[in-house]
C-alpha cells in the first residue's frame, strides 16, 4: 500500500483547515476547499510521488476526536491522507469529558471508530479490555520514520507490561511544571522575578511577599493539587533526588504511600499558605481563573496555558514563566500524563489506520498541534525545540531539557484502575486542603481507602 513521506517544506506550505459540522461528524471529501493559511497554497500538496490524484477507495476511516483545538491537527492532517491515499476520512467529535464512556460502551456495542483518542487515565485499563490494538508488530514491520526522534520516556510511560498499543498525542511533563507570573505585579512590588534553578523556598518567599490579602491578591496557586498526577508532580520536587519516596504511590502501583513525614511536611507547607491568604481555597476561585484576572502573582499550570494565557492576559499585564522549582533536595519534579492516538481492535482497515496513526503522530503533527491548536506539542523533541513553536511559548524550548532527561512516570495503579482511586484520593486530599481534616487524622483514612480500590484485581 502507499506510503506517505510528508516533508517539513510541504508541511508548512500546505496547511489547511476544514470545519466540523453541527453533527458531530464530518466526511472530509463532501468539505469545499478549505481556505488558506497566510501565506501559504490553498491546498496541501501531495505527498505521494504522483501528482494526479488518487482513485477513491471503498476504505472509510472514522477517527474519534474531542472539540475545539484539539480537533484541528487531525483534520488537517486527515484531509491530506484522504487527498494522497483516495481513503475516506470521517472525523467524529465526542466531548472530551465522555471518551472514556463512549469507548467503553462502543467498544461493547461493536460502533467505535477505527482511530481511537485517549489519556492515561483510561489509556491503560481499556487496553486490558481488548479495545486497544496491540501494535508492535507493525513496530517492528513498518515504524514512524521519524520514532527515533520521540522522547523515551514518554514511549516507556504509553506501555503497559512492555507492550505498545499508542503512540503519544499531547505531551504534559507535568501538571504543574511551569509555574506562570505576573511581571508587572512583581516590579511593583521591587520583587525578583524567578530564576532558573529557584527553589520551593524561593518560591514562598516571593508569593508572601506578592500577596495582599486585603485586595483579593494571591502570591501563588496551582492548577491542581487533588489529581494524583498533580499532586504527583508538585510532592516529587521533595525528597533526594535519587528517590522515589516523594511519589503519591509505589513505583510498581500497588499501594498509596501517602501517610508519611515527606507528605505530611507537604500538607503543612500548602495548608499553611492557604490559611495566611497566600494561596486560594476553592472559596476563592473565580470564572476565567485568578492569576489571568490580575489577581494572582504566580500560578502553576501546565506548559501550554502560558500560551492559552498570553491570550487570555492581551496585554493586561506581561507575564513570563519558569519551570516549578526544585524542592530543598535539589530534586525537580516531574509527572508524564499526556493524550494518545489508538487503533480500534475491531477496525476492518489496520493498515489504513496504521498509516494515518503514524501521520498523526509525526513531528510535523507535533508542531501543527501547537500553531494551529493552540496545543502541546506531541512526543517529538524536533517540535519542542521548533523555532516557530518557541515564538508562540518559550517554556516549550525550556521544558525540552526535562524531557530530555527523562520524565517520571503517570501514577498508574498496577490494577489500571485509575479513575476509581483518583477520585477516592481528590474526595478525601480536598477536606484537608479546605481545612476540615488534618492531615494526621485524615491521611491513613486516605491510604485506606485508596488502597481498597488498588487491591482490586486487574479488569478484562
Amino acid at each position: 500500500m502507499q506510503r506517505n513521506q510528508i516533508t517539513r517544506r510541504s508541511f508548512l506550505k500546505g496547511l489547511a483547515t476544514v470545519g466540523v459540522g453541527a453533527a458531530g461528524a464530518q466526511i472530509l471529501a463532501a468539505c469545499a476547499p478549505p481556505a488558506a493559511p497566510a501565506g501559504g497554497a490553498a491546498q496541501a500538496p501531495s505527498t505521494t510521488e504522483s501528482s494526479a490524484a488518487p482513485a477513491a477507495t471503498d476504505v472509510s476511516l472514522r477517527v474519534q476526536v474531542p472539540p475545539d483545538f484539539q480537533r484541528e491537527m487531525p483534520i488537517i492532517f486527515g484531509k491530506r491522507y484522504q487527498d494522497d491515499t483516495g481513503v475516506e476520512v470521517v472525523i467524529e467529535e465526542v466531548i472530551y469529558g465522555e471518551i472514556e464512556t463512549k469507548t467503553q460502551t462502543g467498544y461493547i456495542s461493536n460502533t467505535l471508530p477505527d482511530l481511537l483518542y485517549g489519556h492515561h487515565r483510561w489509556l491503560f485499563i481499556n487496553f486490558l479490555k481488548g479495545i486497544y490494538m496491540e501494535i508492535d508488530e507493525m513496530l517492528a514491520a513498518d515504524p514512524p520514520s521519524d520514532w527515533d526522534d520521540i522522547y523515551p520516556s514518554v514511549i516507556t510511560g504509553n506501555q503497559l507490561d512492555g507492550k505498545n498499543f499508542s503512540i503519544p498525542g499531547v505531551v504534559h511533563p507535568g501538571g504543574n511544571i511551569a509555574v506562570m507570573y505576573n511581571k508587572d505585579m512583581l516590579a511593583a512590588k521591587g520583587l525578583p522575578e524567578p530564576q532558573d534553578g529557584w527553589t520551593m523556598n524561593d518560591w514562598e518567599e516571593l508569593a508572601r511577599a506578592a500577596a495582599d490579602p486585603a485586595t483579593g491578591v494571591f502570591g501563588l496557586g496551582f492548577d491542581g493539587m487533588n489529581s494524583f498526577h498533580y499532586y504527583s508532580n508538585t510532592s516529587r520536587s521533595f525528597g533526594a533526588p535519587d528517590s522515589t519516596e516523594s511519589w503519591v504511590m509505589n513505583a510498581d502501583g500497588t499501594a498509596l504511600t501517602y501517610n508519611t513525614d515527606l507528605h505530611r511536611e507537604l500538607a503543612a507547607w500548602y495548608v499553611k499558605l492557604m490559611d495566611d491568604k497566600v494561596a486560594p481555597r476553592k472559596a476563592d476561585a473565580i470564572d476565567g481563573g485568578l492569576f489571568v484576572a490580575g489577581l494572582g502573582a504566580t500560578q502553576a499550570s501546565i506548559v501550554g496555558n502560558v500560551s492559552w494565557s498570553l491570550a487570555q492576559i492581551d496585554g493586561r499585564f506581561e507575564l513570563d514563566a519558569a519551570l516549578l522549582p526544585v524542592g530543598p533536595q535539589g530534586r525537580q519534579g516531574t509527572c508524564y500524563s499526556g493524550n494518545m492516538h489508538m487503533i480500534s481492535s475491531k477496525t476492518a482497515h489496520p493498515e489504513e489506520a496504521w498509516d494515518l496513526m503514524k501521520l498523526y503522530s509525526s513531528g510535523e503533527a507535533g508542531v501543527s498541534m501547537v500553531l494551529d491548536g493552540n496545543l502541546q506539542p506531541n512526543g517529538h523533541k524536533s517540535a519542542w525545540i521548533d523555532a516557530k513553536v518557541n515564538e508562540v511559548n518559550r517554556m516549550f524550548g525550556v521544558t525540552d531539557r526535562l524531557l530530555t532527561a527523562g520524565i517520571e512516570p503517570f501514577p498508574m495503579p498496577r490494577n489500571t484502575r485509575f479513575t476509581e482511586a483518583n477520585d477516592v484520593f481528590r474526595n478525601e486530599i480536598d477536606l484537608i486542603w479546605e481545612g476540615e481534616v488534618t492531615f494526621d487524622a485524615h491521611a491513613p483514612v486516605i491510604e485506606e481507602r485508596v488502597n481498597a480500590v488498588l487491591a482490586q484485581d486487574r479488569p478484562t
